[in-house]
């Protein structure tokens, strides 16, 4: 059998300067007959779009966009296999039009149309066929994990007919562990040996993908390594090798195709903090750099003591997951510099929990990760190899501007509002606040937030006075004065939180005193809607602006900066502005029920 494989296509849509705001997807719907894809946000948003091949697929991505649901699949009939709607990261929701094996289309013929910049219409030409492959019934990519001691190339699988059940890759994550499965849902058993040093899942139904990795160094939540093996043709068995004294370990299906592993009885954080851990060494890797050397080309990953990345291919976010146990994120690490020509697309380093590393890595068209090789102690290298001859072209689509160049929809507007609100950034100046993970200071988190919370809410008609606009000290009576002075309605301070070796708190959470709850509770709610974090809850405090405040007044922890994980986020001026936008649409929401 034949299989023919479209080189891929780079779709660089340029278009107008947008409001840098996030927004949220309201709606999508795919128009068979007609080959449309249109969707809705409801705050304008700039598309970015590429072509990719194994399988041809047609990625939109939508950035400073959140989606607030899990992710959608919808089967679609003919050439275009399926439309599947996700969140691709924090920033990011995308949307993929899937289609079947031996199809392609024109990147030239796909046309774009903004009747806004928060209404989108995507035009495709008929799919065409590619060569004289048979009416498969296919299945999705199946990611590939890579054994790191074995240099050869890694790259997403071809199609084939799968039957029953198969297990993909492997994933630690802050919980436990994730087993990604393709397939049906299988029978689990979970059982523990006698002398209790191994715990073996069994899987009915199941076979192992070709290209997974028998084996896993895991050193983590008192489990020294995961394995996988195939007992008999029909049962795949997933054996944690832990020390007598562990937990016992639960397995249970998950609804993103796949298997849950937890400990029982026990958080996996619990079993890390206790020490109980069966690493080799207790002595982590400080990593200081991921660095891309374009000569070769190869990924360099640069720690003080060796370490033993495990690479796998994440098929639904289409990334490469490098991890890297034992290992900790350096207070001054460095991410590598991309240019448009580099065959990486995005880096991202990332620690997960406290005892490892994650390294997600998307790559260019036609571009896959290579096996290790270990060059010292200190240096590993993973080689990037071009599958396909020369470069793909970049074919640009000229697009026009939208028939209304703002969108209909967004922040609610108050038309003759007389209100005034004030925006409290806590702290400044001499009072730095909270000092976060890689010494992230909470007065750099909260102005940029404050500024924008303040420009939204006077581009919607109320009038705004901050307490302070710059890095400077203001005692809290002043804070409070203020407001009386300019005759408020309303009081929003906004703070970032911290705890002391408490590294697993994360989340929101937001405080009021006396007649400020219902503003609290609008304003959370609204970051929750449009916001990916954890809800800690609103709650009544004495704090003196709140308490000494004679109108409705709230604060805001718009998260912890001790959570590495909420740190990095916090850093990020794309999460900023979703934060400011979040908290602004819940200040004018609650205007309008209440004005």
């Amino acid at each position: 059998m034949r299989f023919y494989w479209l080189l891929p296509s780079f779709l660089s849509i340029f278009l107008f300067s947008l409001p840098a705001s996030a927004a949220k997807l309201l709606s999508w719907r795919f128009d068979a007959n007609q080959n449309r894809l249109d969707f809705q946000t409801d705050f304008g948003v700039q598309p970015r779009a590429q072509l990719l091949t194994n399988p041809t697929r047609l990625i939109i991505d939508l950035p400073s966009t959140t989606l607030a649901r899990p992710t959608v699949t919808q089967p679609l009939a003919g050439a275009i296999r399926s439309l599947r709607v996700g969140q691709f990261d924090n920033q990011t929701t995308r949307l993929v039009l899937e289609l079947n094996p031996g199809y392609t289309i024109d990147p030239q013929e796909v046309l774009f149309r903004g009747t806004t910049t928060a209404q989108w219409s995507i035009k495709l030409p008929k799919p065409e066929r590619i060569g004289d492959l048979p009416d498969l019934t296919p299945v999705t990519n199946l990611p590939v994990s890579v054994d790191n001691n074995q240099a050869r190339p890694v790259s997403p699988p071809t199609i084939s007919q799968q039957l029953g059940t198969q297990i993909q890759n492997l994933q630690i994550t802050r919980d436990g562990f994730f087993i990604r499965t393709n397939g049906g849902n299988p029978t689990l058993r979970v059982g523990r040996s006698e002398d209790r040093r191994t715990i073996n899942i069994d899987l009915d139904g199941t076979t192992l993908a070709p290209n997974l990795a028998r084996d896993f160094p895991i050193n983590r939540y008192g489990v020294s390594r995961i394995q996988f093996s195939q007992p008999s043709p029909r049962v795949a068995r997933v054996t944690l090798n832990v020390s007598e004294n562990s937990p016992d370990w639960q397995a249970s299906l998950s609804r993103l195709d796949g298997i849950v592993v937890l400990p029982q009885g026990i958080s996996a954080a619990q079993i890390q903090n206790s020490g109980s851990t069966l690493s080799s060494s207790n002595q982590l890797a400080t990593i200081g750099s991921v660095e891309l050397d374009f000569n070769s080309p190869q990924l360099l990953i640069r720690s003080d003591l060796p370490v033993k990345p495990i690479i796998t291919w994440d098929g639904s976010a289409r990334l490469y997951r490098i991890t890297v146990p034992n290992a900790q994120l350096s207070t001054s690490y460095r991410e590598p510099q991309l240019t448009p020509n580099s065959p990486l697309l995005r880096v991202r380093l990332l620690p997960v929990g406290s005892r490892a590393v994650e390294i997600q890595v998307i790559p260019s068209a036609g571009v896959e990760i290579g096996g290790l090789n270990q060059i010292s102690n200190q240096l590993v290298a993973i080689q990037l190899k071009q599958n396909r001859p020369g470069s793909s072209p970049i074919t640009t689509i000229p697009i026009p501007p939208p028939d209304q160049p703002n969108p209909s929809v967004g922040l609610p507007s108050i038309p003759n509002s007389r209100i005034v609100v004030v925006v409290d950034p806590g702290h400044g100046g001499k009072d730095p606040g909270a000092i976060g993970y890689g010494g992230l200071r909470e007065v750099d988190v909260i102005l940029p937030i404050a500024r924008q919370v303040t420009a939204l809410l006077e581009q919607r008609g109320i009038k705004v006075v901050m307490s302070r606009n710059a890095d400077y000290f203001v005692d809290l009576a002043p804070r409070v004065d203020l407001a009386a002075r300019v005759g408020a309605d309303l009081f929003v301070s906004i703070h970032a939180n911290s705890i002391r070796n408490r590294s697993d708190v994360n989340g929101l959470e937001t405080y009021y005193y006396g007649g400020g709850q219902r503003l609290a509770q609008t304003i959370h709610n609204s970051v929750l809607q449009s916001v990916n974090i954890n809800n800690r809850g609103v709650r009544s405090a004495r704090f003196y602006v709140l308490r000494r405040s004679s109108m409705p007044a709230t604060l805001v922890e718009v998260g912890y900066l001790t959570s590495p994980q909420e740190a990095q986020k916090l850093a990020d001026p794309n999460y900023q502005r979703q934060m400011a936008e979040a908290i602004a649409r819940g200040v004018l929401q609650y205007i309008q029920q209440n004005f």
